[in-house]
């Protein structure tokens, strides 16, 4: 199993550029409206009856105090590390993009399916972070796409990304050195691995999930905003509870309150 997910939220400010991550490939058209509106619109309603929708916390506080990791304008930042044919990554990528979306606006997203490896989950339906942008007024993301959904290289961590890699993909926070997803949020978290299982997204196109994110009897829509869910309460608890729309309502303060300090 493909287990690890790097997470790192970059901060943008005001008008500031938004993060970019790469040049998209031509093969990945760009996510449809209807499929954009759904994942990015999730009701409050859907997501507070939710709540944390079945899904264990996966927020692993790190040890050892190490510094925050934080972004261009000194906000807290999210490092994301994945891959287009990984699955695990397939079925994380809709619950990144729900939490995110609270916080800011991503432009250029594209979709793709994981590889078609019958023995691995085959044609996962997701989207990609390659060629998108990020832009918030509370944290930056940090995508890296590393191969495409055949295996072929797409885009190299930094010496800094591979650092963090290197440190904290691995055990304790990890059963599978250097594994995908990975992410680190802040140098506070680490979420490891996807906390949607890819194998109830089998034979589901995109805008089929996201026809489920508004029903709370789905397990897709359970598990994809649940997991959404836990991942927004742990950006909340690196930026002050910012913004107070999304931070301090139902669900996310009660689940914010069951995680682990840093």
């Amino acid at each position: 199993m493909v287990v690890v997910a790097v997470v790192v939220v970059f901060l943008l400010v005001g008008h500031s550029s938004p993060s970019k991550s790469g040049t998209s490939s031509s093969a990945n058209p760009l996510a449809p409206a209807s499929v954009l509106n759904a994942v990015t619109g999730v009701s409050p309603t859907v997501s507070s009856a939710i709540g944390a929708g079945g899904v264990t916390d996966p927020l692993q506080p790190l040890s050892g105090s190490p510094a925050q990791l934080t972004g261009p304008n000194g906000h807290p930042e999210l490092f994301y590390l994945g891959a287009e044919y990984c699955p695990y990554c397939a079925a994380e990528r809709w619950s990144v993009v729900i939490a995110l979306s609270r916080f800011g606006k991503f432009s250029n997203l594209h979709i793709t399916t994981s590889d078609s490896n019958p023995d691995d989950i085959p044609n996962t339906h997701t989207f990609t972070f390659l060629g998108s942008s990020y832009s918030s007024q509370y944290l930056d993301f940090a995508p890296i796409e590393s191969e495409d959904r055949s295996g072929n290289p797409l885009q190299t961590p930094t010496a800094a990304q591979q650092a963090l890699i290197n440190a904290y993909d691995t055990s304790p926070y990890s059963s599978t050195t250097g594994g995908i997803p990975f992410q680190d949020l802040a140098n506070r978290y680490i979420l490891s691995g996807s906390g949607t299982n890819p194998e109830i997204l089998q034979g589901m196109d995109w805008q089929q999930i996201a026809d489920t994110l508004s029903s709370t009897q789905s397990q897709v829509a359970q598990e994809i905003i649940g997991n959404a869910n836990w991942i927004t309460a742990g950006i909340c608890k690196v930026t002050g509870n910012q913004p107070g729309s999304v931070c301090n309502g139902a669900p996310i303060s009660t689940l914010e309150a069951q995680i682990a300090s840093s």
